[in-house]
């Protein structure tokens, strides 16, 4: 695999093609992103956008370094993944279930369930950070990773006011995207949320492919990349 940080130069970016990037960004970055595997006819890589136009991309071949509209830097990634080894990750990614028979956005179905249960509005966020995580969880059972509780808060602990171990990781963003590729096609509508936390690889073999092919749905659209470095206690 290869790990490549890219930057968008959106000065370089013609009357034609800047408004496709302010209208429907996460298609455009999938699109153009693709130009720089022109040997490949199946997508093989998965990517995460930051702010400015910057992206974190994995792939399984190295992409061009020669491009008109980026500026990309890359280098070999082979992690060194034993059973037991402790990783910190970040992951941005679209976690989603089935309810009658479509796809829902994990968090807007438990905020649907809560209101079918006639539950307070003040309990809301937490039921629907409880269903992100539980997804996180299943996909961990899938792909060959134990989620960590964080590190033990003494205070807390001896006071009693928090509930550290039942909160294993971190939403630190929740957004919905809507865009149009074309103006009068039909709206596309995704969910992401961005996690962080501590892991413990079970499985070197089910680990090393799911960081491969990324967790989730809407892999297209810059979902699914973990990120992960060495956990530093």
């Amino acid at each position: 695999m290869y790990l490549s940080r890219v930057q968008l130069n959106i000065r370089q970016l013609t009357p034609e093609t800047l408004p496709k990037w302010q209208q429907a960004t996460p298609y455009a970055a999938h699109q153009w992103l693709w130009q720089l595997f022109p040997e490949q006819q199946q997508r093989s890589f998965l990517f995460r956008m930051e702010a400015g136009g910057r992206f974190w991309l994995l792939s399984s071949v190295a992409p061009l370094t020669d491009h008109a509209l980026f500026s990309v830097e890359t280098k070999a990634f082979q992690p060194q993944l034993t059973a037991g080894l402790k990783l910190d990750f970040q992951l941005r990614a679209n976690p989603v279930v089935c309810r009658n028979k479509k796809r829902s956005d994990v968090l807007m179905n438990a905020k649907y369930q809560a209101k079918q249960q006639g539950l307070p509005k003040e309990q809301l966020w937490q039921l629907q950070t409880q269903a992100a995580q539980q997804w996180l969880i299943r996909q961990s059972e899938q792909h060959g990773f134990n989620l960590l509780p964080p590190a033990s808060n003494e205070f807390a602990d001896w006071a009693g006011t928090d509930d550290a171990s039942a909160q294993l990781v971190t939403i630190d963003a929740y957004q919905q995207h809507r865009f149009r590729r074309r103006a009068g096609e039909k709206m596309f509508i995704y969910s992401s949320v961005d996690f962080s936390g501590c892991l413990q690889v079970t499985d070197p073999e089910r680990f090393t492919r799911a960081l491969a092919a990324g967790l989730g749905k809407s892999k297209a659209f810059g979902c699914g990349m973990l990120m992960i470095k060495r956990h530093h206690p």
